[in-house]
């Protein structure tokens, strides 16, 4: 990185260490209306694409704390800091831009000294489990582009590792030509629930080719290594998932048919860090992302795709065994964003602006194996693409409504 990029960087973290504008409101009706729009084609868990890519609508404003008034605050319950909070809003719509493409978006990131959210200037955006750090993602491998206001901007994808204590990005080099790397056709990575390495789930058009990466945050360095599970066993496209334990990975399996289309989920399976198959546990819905394994590893939490107006759910079955140990129903369009313990998920629930007197804002719902709410936070920012979850230990007291 430059001298002069890393200058800019840490005058804007130091900026916003210096000042806290409030939200600014929401976006035109225009955007409201084009969000209703998405939630009626939403489905829960399935593709990443339906879940993950809609429309978005953004509170302005370069710090955005938690905000809510007196009902928002009966509904959270008592005020002290509880053990699960929302790391950082990845991938938000910045309604300053006029062009739609993510690479335009910002994130906000959890400031753990100050118990708030700070911009960053990257439309992907996963903090490590330390919060000391934060993986970072810019551009779309696309070129010649219009926008402004956002440096992720367009051109070639880049992803790299923020250190948050002086701004600095190191980005991860790019290998020789012909070497997978982590752009193209990949996620843009997940750390390790220890924070030792970062997975990339590598997925060309030859199948026979696909395989995952394996990131040192430290050193930055590389390795590949092939699994062409991904390409014969995996219609539907979803990436590889850390296991609690982060000594390995899992995978939802969809089997090609025999017509060539997308086939049914049929089970995970399970590798260690080298490729090797462990077993294999029968499913028919889908493990989407790490934070879908409750804590200890005994349980997973798995969705399907549901037509629109259906009744989505949620399916808790064993990691060992695949059995299904309770199915929740659910009354509205939501994503799933993970356990907060072993009796308790968390779901992202949309605002309903058609029904007359029904809650337009979208929320966080703390939600019991009954699918009962037992806890609603206000999200510090609406419509992100992704959420990421982690601890809140060491947060500040005025951080309590953020945490759950």
């Amino acid at each position: 990185m430059s001298s002069d990029v890393s200058g800019a960087l840490r005058n804007v973290f130091e900026e916003m260490a210096d000042s806290a504008p409030p939200p600014a409101g929401l976006v035109p009706a225009t955007l409201g209306r084009a969000r209703r729009q998405r939630v009626a084609r939403l489905t829960v868990g399935g593709g990443l694409a339906a879940v993950l890519c809609a429309a978005l609508v953004g509170l302005l404003g370069a710090i955005v704390p938690l905000t809510g008034g007196a009902a928002d605050q009966a509904a959270t319950g008592g005020e002290g800091v509880l053990p699960s909070v929302v790391t950082a809003y990845s991938g938000v719509r910045d309604p300053k831009v006029t062009d739609p493409s993510p690479a335009f978006n910002y994130s906000l990131v959890l400031n753990r000294k100050k118990g708030r959210y700070d911009r960053v200037p990257y439309p992907f955006a996963m903090p490590s489990p330390d919060g000391s750090r934060v993986l970072v993602g810019r551009g779309d491998n696309s070129r010649g582009m219009s926008g402004k206001g956002a440096s992720g901007g367009a051109g070639p994808t880049e992803v790299g590792v923020l250190d948050l204590a002086n701004g600095n990005v190191r980005w991860i080099p790019t290998p020789e030509l012909g070497v997978p790397t982590v752009w193209g056709y990949t996620n843009l990575g997940r750390w390790s629930p220890d924070g030792r390495q970062i997975l990339f789930t590598y997925r060309p058009r030859t199948a026979a080719d696909s395989g995952f990466l394996l990131v040192d945050p430290e050193t930055l360095r590389t390795t590949f290594r092939p699994l062409p599970d991904l390409g014969t066993q995996n219609t539907h496209g979803l990436d590889l998932v850390w296991t609690p334990g982060s000594d390995g990975f899992a995978l939802t399996t969809s089997p090609e048919t025999s017509a060539g289309a997308s086939g049914n989920v049929t089970g995970i399976r399970f590798y260690d860090l080298t490729g090797r198959l462990l077993r294999t546990v029968p499913a028919s819905a889908s493990l989407v992302e790490a934070g879908w394994f409750s804590p200890n590893g005994s349980q997973m939490a798995l969705t399907e795709p549901v037509p629109v107006g259906a009744q989505p759910k949620v399916t808790v079955a064993d990691a060992e065994t695949g059995a299904t140990r309770q199915v929740i129903a659910l009354h509205r369009p939501v994503r799933l964003l993970g356990w907060t313990d072993e009796r308790h998920l968390l779901v992202y629930v949309y605002g309903d602006a058609e029904t007359p007197g029904a809650d337009e804002r979208d929320a966080l719902l703390v939600v019991d194996l009954a699918g009962q709410t037992v806890r609603t936070i206000r999200p510090a920012e609406e419509s992100p693409q992704q959420m990421f979850i982690g601890s809140s230990e060491g947060l500040p007291g005025s951080a309590a409504k953020l945490t759950f």
